[in-house]
């Protein structure tokens, strides 16, 4: 899925860590069951505060379509929505805004 040096960089995946989330304006489609084990939840349609490390630096995209989980709120993003991140990624453009970052040490 990744060429170059540059995408030993990117740590994320289709499946992503529960962040902010919020409600998405999309159609309507039939809820899937969740993926983890155990859980009784069904996949809506949200945004999501999404994080990655890219060339050792932290990168939060807000807004980005995905996936969660109503019960435990594992988040799903399509294959699309991979593709414009790392696109994002590549052409580096300058923050929206900037946010203080703190080390949990």
């Amino acid at each position: 899925m990744h060429n170059g040096a540059d995408a030993a960089n990117l740590d994320y995946g289709l499946r992503t860590p529960a962040a902010e989330v919020a409600n998405a304006a999309r159609e309507e489609k039939p809820a899937v069951k969740c993926t983890i084990e155990g859980c009784p939840g069904a996949y809506q349609a949200r945004t999501v505060v999404h994080t990655v490390k890219h060339r050792g630096e932290v990168i939060v995209i807000d807004h980005v379509p995905a996936e969660v989980c109503n019960v435990c709120a594992d988040v799903l993003l399509a294959p699309e929505t991979v593709r414009r991140i790392e696109a994002l990624l590549k052409a580096t453009p300058p923050p929206s805004r900037n946010v203080p970052l703190y080390e949990f040490a």
